[in-house]
């Protein structure tokens, strides 16, 4: 890794080839900045992980250059990973009021709440931060307080976008401001780093009046119970169907603590102001179906969510039946269709009726298609572009439009490599090897860590335990017992067992120096030979493990 004290630079450690775990740094004159720090979450062939982190190694080695991190927003992909690296994070983090409530309850049900130094990153204020100038603008997603982040150095200005979109969130009190951006374009930029999520969807996306036309015209007219699911932190679509049940005589359940908390953070910084009573779990059942709707998690089909208990009827408070209604206001994020396939086959089986967005207008995106990014392009008129957040195919599209948009230099990002921004052609200059890492067993680890390869193993061949007790003679006290886990249910296998536990008993008689025998040797020798076993008569690589026990 070469670069100078100069060199402007842009690092993508998470966010791009991905949807997910976005975290970018940006370097000059020896110090770094990152912006956002998220998580992504598992599909199903990463059996027994709950959360993706991005590799945090090379940012932690960056020690006291390492000036601070800025957010975006407040979403999982933005913020999540803060809590699993706040003991290693040394530096203050910014962002919005909304975005700063959201972590601090983060935090605290993770214990972490006094561990970190967090600023409130006030829209439009010019903040310096060693050679860097930083300014949020104010701009529309789906949650409150979202901002692009303008970076100015002598060597050029970095336009960040964030998540964005161009229509306003209308009760929301939004105040993006179109000017801005004219502004931003007309004072210079090097290089716009920007949202690729819709990059392959033609028009412009809707703005927030459409889902709740969409979601009122659907509910109005329901006799029975009406199960909304969304996005936790999509403060302005809660809004919206909390007017729509007044509207509609429905008491509002929320079930979720992700969306409890994102309405408790709302109703802190003044998002959510005088709403109607929330109706309570055990109070549910004293309410005539007809006049209940259930706002709830869940909606990409996670295992472990409030929907998908709800779905396999275990809920002890919850149950939907035939004439109920469950709305999908949320979109599929790529990678999640057949977990949510899952769970929607689930209550299809009970005849309930499922509304998605394919169906009515009942969720608008909060990204910015084709003719949205043109139109930003026109604005801030960059001589980079750099497109992230997104898959590899998105970043291709994306990267297409800003060629036919005249942009002269367009960069297509891979996660680890090390841009150099201020030069006659920038380019990728190095590439670092980022792993991304997962929290397990109360520690953030490589995802490459041998025990996921041994529980994938496991898990396609099962186990096979044997116990051997030897004597100071070296001979066998009992005959060697045998258990297996998971390689057959077969009727033969307590059979094969009885053999395999004869055939261990006669090859450890048969060894003429068991008693000088290492431990480690002996076990070897006995694991080849079960393993010989199992793959010739279950045709079965099981992991096996030998315990010796000398007395």
């Amino acid at each position: 890794m070469h670069w100078k004290k100069s060199d402007l630079l842009f690092l993508p450690v998470g966010g791009s080839e991905e949807i997910g775990m976005n975290a970018n740094l940006y370097h000059y004159e020896d110090k770094w900045i990152l912006i956002d720090l998220g998580i992504s979450f598992p599909d199903e062939t990463d059996l027994g992980i709950d959360v993706l982190l991005p590799d945090f190694e090379f940012i932690k080695s960056l020690g006291d250059d390492f000036l601070g991190i800025f957010l975006t927003h407040g979403h999982e992909d933005h913020i999540g990973a803060i809590p699993y690296f706040a003991d290693d994070i040394n530096c203050p983090i910014w962002g919005t009021s909304f975005t700063m409530a959201l972590l601090k309850r983060k935090l605290k049900e993770n214990n972490k709440e006094k561990k970190l130094k967090l600023n409130i990153l006030t829209i439009n204020e010019q903040l310096k931060i060693g050679p860097f100038q930083i300014k949020a603008i104010q701009t529309s997603h789906s949650i409150p307080d979202p901002v692009s982040i303008l970076i100015s150095t002598k060597e050029g200005n970095i336009f960040h976008s964030g998540d964005w979109k161009l229509e306003k969130s209308f009760n929301l009190n939004e105040k993006t401001n179109i000017e801005n951006f004219r502004s931003i374009g007309a004072s210079g930029i090097l290089a716009m780093v920007c949202d690729s999520t819709n990059a392959l969807v033609n028009g412009k996306t809707p703005s927030e009046n459409i889902a709740y036309d969409g979601l009122f015209d659907t509910i109005k007219d329901r006799k029975g119970t009406v199960l909304v699911t969304c996005f936790s932190s999509n403060i302005s679509r809660i809004k919206s169907i909390l007017d729509i049940a007044l509207k509609t005589d429905r008491t509002v359940l929320v079930v979720g603590r992700a969306m409890l908390r994102a309405i408790d953070a709302a109703k802190e910084v003044g998002f959510l102001k005088d709403i109607p009573d929330l109706l309570s779990l055990k109070d549910l059942s004293l309410i005539p179906r007809s006049n209940v709707l259930i706002i709830s998690t869940g909606s990409q089909g996670e295992p472990n969510s409030a929907l998908s208990r709800i779905s396999k009827d275990i809920d002890k408070f919850i149950k939907l039946i035939k004439g109920d209604t469950l709305i999908f206001s949320s979109r599929k994020i790529p990678g999640n269709e057949n977990a949510i396939s899952k769970v929607q086959n689930r209550f299809l089986e009970r005849g309930i009726e499922i509304i998605t967005d394919d169906d009515k207008n009942v969720h608008v995106s909060g990204h910015p298609s084709r003719d949205e990014l043109i139109e930003m392009y026109s604005y801030i008129k960059p001589k980079i572009s750099i497109p992230v957040h997104g898959t590899r195919e998105h970043i291709e599209a994306h990267a297409n439009l800003a060629s036919n948009c005249q942009v002269p230099n367009v960069i297509k990002p891979k996660n680890g490599e090390i841009i150099k921004l201020n030069t006659n052609i920038p380019n990728a200059i190095s590439k670092i090897d980022f792993t991304t890492h997962v929290f397990d067993a109360g520690e953030v680890i490589p995802i490459n860590n041998e025990r996921f390869t041994t529980r994938r193993h496991s898990l396609w061949n099962g186990f096979v335990t044997i116990s051997i007790v030897i004597n100071e003679d070296g001979y066998l006290v009992i005959t060697p017992q045998i258990s297996q886990t998971g390689v057959s249910d077969s009727r033969n296998v307590e059979n094969v067992l009885i053999d395999l536990s004869l055939k261990i008993e006669d090859f450890v008689e048969n060894l003429s120096s068991v008693k000088e025998m290492l431990d480690e040797e002996l076990i070897n020798q006995i694991s080849k030979l079960v393993r010989r076993e199992f793959k010739l008569t279950f045709s079965k690589r099981p992991i096996v493990k030998v315990h010796v026990n000398r007395v």
